[in-house]
């Protein structure tokens, strides 16, 4: 890694538009790296850094993640989490300086639905307080919209608690990206002149040593998770009681759709709670993470 590298991650929902914002943001040449998807579903299924010298010699690092919302069926929230959790802390050191951390939101939704409120909820997990001087808020899709309707709708973001009233009150700032090379080089410009932060998560996990289910925003997961599996579970005994009413073919599909979606949630707890790798000061060490799990063996 180079020394003085100045790193700025790219989160938030699928389909917003994060792969176009670092698109726009990098220079010519690193451009055709950078995956767009043109769907609905998501082209970024890991940790994706471009690195690059600016004209005055800064070395930046622009990291593309996947959100939490992800379709595919081969990539969990569990494993997002993951991702995250390890890149941030792998890069908490005296080589890499986390400068800055952008959440992409569209300004063309005209309500923000759950993924979109579930990767907000994360987001502010992750990064905990005391970086939020270190976060803008970057809207994108403003061809999409009159420029009245942008207007309501990001007075309506900034003022809502449920949205980013307090990212704001926090210090943090929001900003338009509107295709342009030139709106996206300000928004990055504005994150290499901020003073290195510790995300919440970092300091969790390095700090206070605590496993990944242990932190924020392993916590939400996990409590997500266990909402789901007592719902998906009680909705079985439901089922039963009813299925003198359908066929017994009718019956055996929706009890092989419920026992996978169990196994599913069984499956991500599982994953929460064996939790990371991390390599602080270039040396991996397991984070305790199966410690519970070993003292009641």
């Amino acid at each position: 890694m180079s020394s003085g590298e100045k790193v700025i991650a790219v989160m938030g929902p699928t389909g917003v538009g994060k792969s176009s914002f670092i698109q726009s943001s990098v220079p010519p040449d690193l451009r055709a790296k950078v995956m767009v998807g043109h769907g609905l579903g998501s082209e970024t299924k890991e940790v994706q850094p471009l690195s690059w010298i600016t004209e005055n010699g800064t070395k930046v690092k622009l990291v593309d993640t996947p959100g939490f919302d992800d379709s595919r069926e081969d990539l969990t929230d569990v494993q997002v989490l993951k991702m995250i959790a390890t890149f941030l802390t792998n890069e908490h050191g005296e080589n890499s300086q986390l400068t800055g951390l952008i959440y992409v939101h569209r300004i063309s939704d005209t309500r923000v639905g759950g993924t979109s409120q579930r990767n907000l909820r994360m987001f502010r997990k992750l990064c905990g307080t005391d970086s939020l001087k270190n976060v803008v808020i970057v809207t994108t899709m403003w061809d999409k919209v009159t420029p009245e309707e942008g207007l309501q709708r990001e007075q309506e973001l900034k003022s809502s608690n449920n949205l980013f009233k307090l990212l704001l009150d926090g210090e943090a700032t929001m900003m338009r990206h509107e295709r342009t090379a030139e709106s996206a080089t300000k928004v990055i410009n504005r994150l290499l002149g901020k003073t290195a932060t510790t995300t919440q998560i970092v300091r969790e996990i390095m700090q206070e040593t605590k496993t990944l289910e242990e932190t924020a925003a392993g916590g939400e997961l996990h409590g997500e998770f266990q909402a789901l599996l007592k719902r998906h579970k009680e909705e079985m005994e439901n089922l039963k009681a009813g299925w003198e009413a359908v066929t017994q073919r009718e019956r055996a599909e929706e009890r092989k759709r419920m026992e996978q979606v169990i196994a599913t949630l069984s499956r991500q707890l599982d994953e929460l709670r064996r939790g990371i790798n991390v390599a602080p000061i270039g040396k991996y060490v397991l984070i305790k993470c199966v410690q519970n799990s070993a003292s009641n063996e």
